[in-house]
């Protein structure tokens, strides 16, 4: 297990065969054993199995057509509708004289927190099982398009999507990390000097130039390539207004009546 977890690699191209019935199975249950607040498990997991449906999330998922070739495609979705309509099934708010509000930002980041540590438990499942997955980050942009393939009710908005299966090929190349002193901190936030920032980004910056991917003809930083490859991309501008919207939404009194 350890050594799954550090030598973990992303995996993008899947062999054409669907996982056997016993994996799948325990991939759900120890996706399911995951910490979630309270024991309350604010989340929900689309298994897209549809063609059309992966084509049309590889569309509005920044054009990646690994997804519709994807054997696996889980949606993962933080999700406050099921407990709306449990107040309402159980009287809650006459039962206690109190009325139902709209869930709110906590509620939100909860919710997002449940469903994101669902999400990772099951990567880690699919890699000791001898599988491998790749997470789509694109699945929070173009929300009212999402919202309207999966049909998905306002307080239940996408977090994350996972595509996996039996890698066509083996991963050797090593990730490159940080080193722990750069992101680890002692007790409070340390704002890091101009040469540990530097620093913090050095191993990326070398393995960049190396393969000459840098920009600038190879002379510029990961700092730079990261503005300009997302940071300031049109992708991101989308990301952040689907964000806003489905926040705003989420937030909405009208919304648990």
């Amino acid at each position: 297990m350890i050594d799954k977890l550090l030598n973990r690699r992303s995996h993008r191209a899947f062999l054409d065969e669907r996982i056997n019935s016993t994996d799948m199975d325990l991939i759900k249950k120890i996706t399911l054993q995951a910490p979630t607040a309270g024991n309350l498990t604010f989340y929900s997991i689309i298994e897209v199995e549809s063609p059309k449906i992966k084509e049309d999330l590889s569309i509005l998922c920044d054009n990646q057509p690994m997804i519709k070739k994807a054997p696996h495609v889980w949606v993962f979705l933080a999700d406050y509708h099921r407990w709306l309509e449990y107040f309402k099934l159980s009287n809650t708010a006459q039962k206690t004289n109190k009325a139902i509000r709209a869930p709110g930002l906590g509620d939100f980041h909860l919710a997002m927190q449940d469903t994101l540590i669902a999400a990772q438990t099951a990567t880690v499942a699919i890699d000791e099982l001898g599988y491998g997955s790749c997470y789509i980050g694109d699945i929070i942009e173009n929300y009212e398009k999402v919202q309207k393939l999966l049909n998905l009710p306002p307080h239940a908005v996408p977090a994350a999507m996972l595509i996996f299966g039996k890698p066509r090929k083996p991963l050797t190349e090593p990730l490159v990390r940080p080193d722990p002193q750069y992101i680890f901190f002692k007790d409070t936030y340390k704002t890091q000097s101009e040469d540990e920032i530097i620093e913090t980004y050095s191993k990326h910056e070398a393995s960049a130039r190396a393969k000459k991917t840098l920009p600038f003809d190879n002379t510029g930083t990961i700092a730079d390539q990261f503005y300009l490859r997302k940071y300031s991309t049109e992708f991101m501008d989308e990301m952040n207004r689907s964000t806003k919207v489905f926040i705003e939404n989420w937030c909405q009194d009208n919304k648990t009546k």
